[in-house]
C-alpha cells in the first residue's frame, strides 16, 4: 500500500512564491514538490521543537526566517 495522501492548502506571500518559481525553473523541480518539501521540513522542525500547531498561526510564527530561504546566501 502506498503512502497516505492528504491535501493541504498553503498560502504563500507573493515574493516567496516568485522565489519558489525561480528556484523551480533553475533546478527543474516542480514548484509543488518544492512546497511539499518545505512543508515537510517545517513540520519536522515543529516536531523537534515539541510545538503543537492548532488553529491559525500566531504573528510570531507567521514569518520564520530561513523557512523559505530567508537569510541564506543566494
Amino acid at each position: 500500500m502506498g503512502p497516505l495522501r492528504k491535501s493541504v492548502s498553503v498560502r504563500l506571500e507573493e515574493g516567496v512564491h516568485a522565489r519558489l518559481r525561480r528556484q523551480s525553473f533553475r533546478s527543474g523541480v516542480p514548484t509543488s514538490a518544492l512546497v511539499r518539501a518545505l512543508v515537510h521540513r517545517w513540520l519536522d522542525e515543529q516536531d523537534e521543537a515539541g510545538e503543537t500547531i492548532t488553529g491559525p498561526p500566531s504573528r510570531e510564527r507567521e514569518r520564520q526566517p530561513g523557512l523559505f530561504g530567508e537569510g541564506e546566501a543566494h
